[in-house]
């Protein structure tokens, strides 16, 4: 006895055992509160078949709603994420991806200081420098100024408003093929894509939106269809880094600002889109919560079946008598 209260009192009550009693009286409160009132007016038998049904049945509208529109937190699959595949340095080599040696040689596009003759307004607007990513997000004209539509076989620069991810993948990806130590050893590039579903604006360029209705509406309902129906392309992105010039931090000052070392060649991490399966752990307790939910009904079915040709057996040799 003495041993037994010494193993209960060593338990971490916080959170693992105390997650379990509170399911377990959740269950017994709410569960067992409706199968003794059942219970009690039909039986023992026919209540628990009936609250098992009930039970399964509420269960299979959750788990519906579940599967349209995962929960935050709950039973849910993996969301959507950048999975690196490969790490290119871009010192001449040809990289393992296929596509990736279409995308234009960071040495062949317009440098900084060519971009910034032609709109000197950049030197003030990116004190610390920018990136065409930059520019997509912020100078959209000047980056179709510098890089026209089409001249980068594919591919397209990526917004840095919507490069967050990738670059957190990439970095992660650099830390781990121990290319650099730190993330603060290398300074990002721009980002680029290609491949998958294009947005809306991309299948329709013309459209514009209307007051009320958009102008080209067969356009956005084929793009609909087109996004529903359509399988996916491969969606690839390539992050750019390179390495900065070391600099020593002064006690008591802020950190200095990176300068990229020149000399160094531009690494390039590559990414592919992997869609995740977030709808696929609900749609399985929606099977079962749905199939146990039928296998009940059914029994429950043929037990009335039965009752009612048991009655009606009755009626007739009574009526027989």
């Amino acid at each position: 006895m003495i041993a037994a209260i010494n193993i209960f009192g060593g338990l971490a009550w916080n959170p693992g055992v105390r997650g379990i009693l509170v399911v377990a009286v959740g269950v017994a409160v709410l569960m067992g509160s409706v199968y003794i009132l059942l219970a009690t007016n039909t039986g023992s038998r026919l209540g628990m078949l009936l609250a098992l049904c009930g039970l399964f049945g509420w269960l299979t509208i959750l788990t519906l709603f579940w599967w349209i529109s995962p929960p935050a937190i709950g039973p849910r699959g993996n969301n959507a994420s950048w999975r690196p595949v490969e790490v290119w340095v871009n010192d001449g080599s040809t990289p393992r991806t296929d596509v990736v040696s279409k995308l234009t040689n960071p040495s062949d596009l317009p440098t900084r200081a060519e971009v910034e003759a032609q709109f000197p307004e950049l030197v003030d607007e990116y004190p610390n420098g920018w990136t065409f990513s930059d520019l997509k997000a912020n100078n959209p004209d000047i980056l179709d100024a510098i890089i026209p539509n089409g001249s980068l076989n594919g591919w397209r620069v990526t917004a840095s408003s919507s490069a967050g991810e990738a670059q957190a993948a990439a970095d992660l990806a650099l830390v781990n093929a121990k290319i650099f130590t730190a993330n603060t050893e290398y300074k990002k590039l721009s980002v680029f894509e290609f491949g998958g579903k294009p947005t809306r604006l991309e299948y329709c360029p013309d459209a514009k939106g209307g007051s009320f209705l958009p102008d080209d509406p067969i356009c956005r309902i084929q793009y609909k269809l087109n996004k529903l129906f359509s399988s996916h392309p491969t969606h690839y992105a390539v992050v750019q880094v390179q390495p900065v010039i070391a600099q020593e931090t002064k006690a008591g000052e802020a950190p200095p600002t990176p300068i990229v070392d020149e000399s160094k060649p531009v690494v390039s991490v590559v990414l592919v889109r992997d869609l995740g399966d977030v709808r696929l752990i609900p749609f399985l307790y929606f099977v079962i919560s749905l199939s146990l939910f039928i296998i009940f009904a059914w029994v429950l079915h043929n037990r009335d079946k039965t009752l009612m040709k048991n009655k009606a057996m009755a009626e007739a040799a009574t009526k027989g008598d």
